[in-house]
Order: C-alpha cells, then structure tokens, then sequence
C-alpha cells in the first residue's frame, strides 16, 4: 500500500512539475534567516523540530512548500517548523551532509532523531511529527 500512496504522489509531482514549469516564482521566500546560534537554540528545545532544507530553483521544493507552511500554521503546540535555503545558508546546511532536496530532518533535544530525503505528502510529513513528538 506503501509503495501505490508513494507512486500515486511521484506521478502527481511529476504532472505538477510539468505545469509549474520552471519560470516559476519561488514559493519559499519565508524571509526567514537564521543565524547558526538561532538554529541551535531552537534545534535544542525538548520539543520537536522539524527542519525542511531547500533551494529556491528545486521543483520538489516548491510543491511540498505549502505542506510545510500548513504543518507550521496548524501544529505549533507540537512541532517547531524551520525552513532552511541551503544555498543561502550554507553554514547551517554544511553541517548536516545535506546531498539532495528537499532534505527534511527532524530534532529533539538536539539530537537529531529521523532525516528524509525527497518530496513527501503532507499526510507523510504529520505521520512523522506524530511518531516523534
């Protein structure tokens, strides 16, 4: 079942892809710069952190953007939402062997407990914080 939900979403990022084109906007333009203090303070929290690391020209990025945004707006009680611009934040990504995107990983007391790497559901992404929250 695993394998159909996982091949249903790869054909729809595909046809989504080929729709958005590449002259597309970037959606991530979150503002959101983090300093490497900033990161490890919030990264350190007891409570759950999710960190999405992207780049403004990856095509998987852009269509997994809002899932992230939404988890971010809808499960703050549970889950700290970061999204890092790999390029832009070199600092940060370099630490973390960051070799694709979007490249998702998920801390707890500064630990890093799950990394993920490649496009997922928003569904996925909740699964996820949920199993470790």
């Amino acid at each position: 079942m695993k394998t159909i939900v996982r091949s249903v979403w790869a054909f729809f990022l595909v046809l989504g892809m080929s729709l958005i084109g590449s002259s597309c906007q970037n959606s991530n333009s979150n503002n959101e710069i983090l300093t490497r203090e900033s990161f490890m303070n919030i990264i350190a929290e007891e409570k759950l952190t999710m960190v999405d690391f992207y780049t403004t020209w990856c095509g998987p990025c852009k269509m997994m953007d809002p899932f992230v945004k939404e988890i971010k707006a809808e499960n703050s009680d549970i889950v700290n939402v970061l999204q890092v611009d790999a390029e832009a934040q070199f600092d940060i990504a370099s630490q973390y062997d960051i070799q694709g995107y979007p490249t998702v990983i998920f801390f707890k007391n500064g630990q890093l407990v799950h990394r993920a790497m490649g496009a997922m559901p928003k569904e996925e992404l909740l699964n996820l914080v949920n199993k470790f929250k």
